[in-house]
């Protein structure tokens, strides 16, 4: 007698309550089904159903045993799929979404990198700077900046990296209107905001004394930081950007960074994957890849 053959037959006849219907599901016999339960039963010299021409009852050390044969199949299954799911480590497709803007100026790169170096991993990437439904639409892994707040408890965060948020603007603007002393002179100033950042309308800086956090407003908002981006580029206002959205254009000189004395914001960056017993490789295998990608390829501050 094939023992876990022998209880996995037992437990759909008792998940089902009828042998019928349990040699339908198994695609068996319904001799076969009883003569599984009949070997099963001689070989523990115990009686586990009890039958009549209506009914079907579980005795009491048939319910212990059903018990029992659950938490046995339910580990076999697991070891089974954890083999399954390391030979397929290096192969099949991984479904990534990531903010706009950090995927098309850090991800991107990363990407490319990574699918040389596993080429058999097809990689289909979603960019949104809106929060996903990883469950709903079939994403393995997202790739998100700021407070990844996670309503669902079967969502695993975790931080890969930090990003470092520079309040600036272009010598023409500041010569114009004025560079701002303290962090309350914002309120003077039009401030340029990305919606879409934890510290949209509140931005917060700290040096050796003391945090300080202020509203600020200005006239243009974007779902974007590259409209941001630009629109400070052409003067109009003080943005409030991470140094990778920055660096190019901090090189020619043209933007100054207001309160250079204070530590700038940090924001962290969480890898979002749903929560299993075996996280498939291709998402720890990528995880591990990218937070190295970042650790050598991000610059913190592009003034230094």
């Amino acid at each position: 007698m094939d023992t876990l053959t022998a209880m996995r037959v037992y437990t759909c006849v008792v998940k089902l309550k009828s042998f019928s219907l349990a040699a339908i599901e198994l695609d068996i016999s319904s001799s076969s089904v009883s003569k599984q339960v009949s070997q099963l039963e001689r070989h523990l010299a115990a009686k586990l159903l009890q039958r009549t021409t209506r009914r079907l009852f579980i005795t009491e050390l048939g319910e212990v045993y059903y018990q029992k044969c659950l938490l046995v199949l339910n580990q076999v299954d697991e070891a089974e799929n954890l083999v399954s799911t390391l030979q397929r480590s290096t192969s099949g497709t991984l479904k990534i979404t990531c903010n706009m803007t950090f995927g098309q100026l850090q991800l991107a790169s990363a990407i490319a990198l990574f699918m040389q170096q596993y080429p058999d991993v097809k990689v289909d990437v979603t960019l949104d700077d809106r929060p996903p439904d990883l469950i709903r639409d079939g994403f393995d892994l997202a790739i998100r900046i700021a407070d990844p707040q996670l309503p669902d408890s079967s969502l695993i965060a975790r931080e890969i990296s930090k990003v470092s948020l520079f309040v600036c603007a272009t010598k023409k603007y500041l010569k114009k209107h004025g560079t701002p002393q303290q962090v309350a002179d914002l309120t003077d100033h039009n401030c340029l905001i990305f919606v879409h950042a934890a510290n949209a309308d509140a931005w917060t800086l700290k040096n050796q004394h003391e945090s300080v956090t202020v509203k600020v407003s200005g006239d243009l908002r974007a779902n974007n930081s590259l409209i941001i981006r630009a629109s400070m580029l052409k003067h109009r206002g003080i943005a409030n950007l991470a140094s990778f959205v920055l660096k190019d254009h901090v090189k020619s000189g043209n933007l100054i960074r207001v309160f250079p004395d204070h530590l700038p914001e940090q924001l962290s960056v969480f890898a979002v994957y749903p929560e299993r017993k075996f996280t498939p490789p291709k998402v720890s295998l990528f995880i591990d890849f990218f937070r190295q990608w970042l650790a050598d390829n991000q610059e913190t501050n592009p003034w230094a």
